[in-house]
């Protein structure tokens, strides 16, 4: 499968979302795709599976059988049990086949228990479960995991790590965004990172611990708060935050600081501060 001078934006006048992004997937590939919030990513993954179609740029070689997976199934009005049946037809088996395959996977995920219930009324992370069965129903060659381990148990994630898994080793290609650093870290045949609309080779630090970025205006020069702060051409101060103290800052200046106006707020996968790379350094 083959993406060549593959570009996307969201209306004749609206930037360039994509632009040049090159990509060659053969059989057996697992295959990360990297990059901040907002940098393409689940475009590109809706491009490889086919949901979108590109602006420029050809898909050639895209397998038949292709799933997609999110990282959330909407809270559908449909029993868990009946919806896998009717995509199970769709894909081509008959009620038997679907049904052996349905207890079989429902199994797996340790779901069983939930195959009567109402797709709306499960937790996040069992609805995520019934998204990932419903795509490997007819077992595909094209496996896309946008964030798709998002909500679910460690016991599902390692599930889910076992589906990539064995999906490349059967010949299938398999291509997933992940917040994790160390997702399938051993398993990835190959890695890139998506900067300014293309796709470039990635490194080790490209998928290290993310970190928050949050822009603001009318703020001090040295940064007081929390976080690494450094001043940008345009006089917008950007400080770098870790992930798990982003709410408490964002928190503390809206309510402190009201002179101080919040211009964008992003994770950054693969950034570290000066002074980490300093200690990093060191050691």
């Amino acid at each position: 499968m083959l993406l060549s001078a593959v570009g996307y934006r969201y209306g004749w006048r609206a930037p360039w979302v994509l632009d040049r992004v090159d990509l060659e997937l053969r059989p057996g590939d697992l295959v990360r795709v990297g990059g901040y919030n907002g940098s393409g990513k689940s475009t590109l993954m809706r491009i490889i599976a086919g949901a979108h179609l590109p602006r420029r740029g050809t898909v050639s070689g895209r397998p038949d059988r292709a799933a997609y997976i999110p990282g959330q199934l909407p809270p559908l009005p449909f029993k868990a049990h009946d919806y896998l049946r009717h995509f199970g037809r769709i894909r081509g088996l008959s009620t038997a086949e679907a049904d052996e395959r349905i207890l079989d996977w429902l199994e797996r995920f340790e779901a069983l228990s939930y195959r009567k219930h109402r797709i709306s009324d499960l937790s996040r992370g069992t609805a995520q479960k019934i998204a990932i069965i419903q795509a490997m129903l007819a077992e595909p060659e094209l496996l896309v995991l946008d964030e798709a381990w998002t909500s679910l148990d460690t016991s599902g994630q390692g599930t889910l790590d076992e589906v990539a898994r064995d999906t490349a080793r059967r010949g299938g290609r398999v291509v997933f965004v992940d917040h994790d650093p160390q997702r399938l870290a051993d398993d990835a045949t190959a890695a890139h990172v998506l900067r300014d609309g293309a796709l470039a080779p990635a490194s080790a630090a490209d998928f290290e611990a993310a970190l928050v970025t949050i822009d603001l205006e009318n703020a001090p020069d040295p940064w007081p708060g929390p976080g690494a702060g450094r001043l940008l051409a345009d006089g917008v101060l950007r400080i770098e935050v870790d992930p798990g103290d982003s709410d408490q800052v964002l928190h503390d200046i809206l309510n402190d600081h009201p002179k101080i106006h919040v211009l964008a707020v992003r994770t950054v996968e693969g950034r570290r501060t000066q002074a980490e790379k300093q200690t990093g350094e060191a050691s």
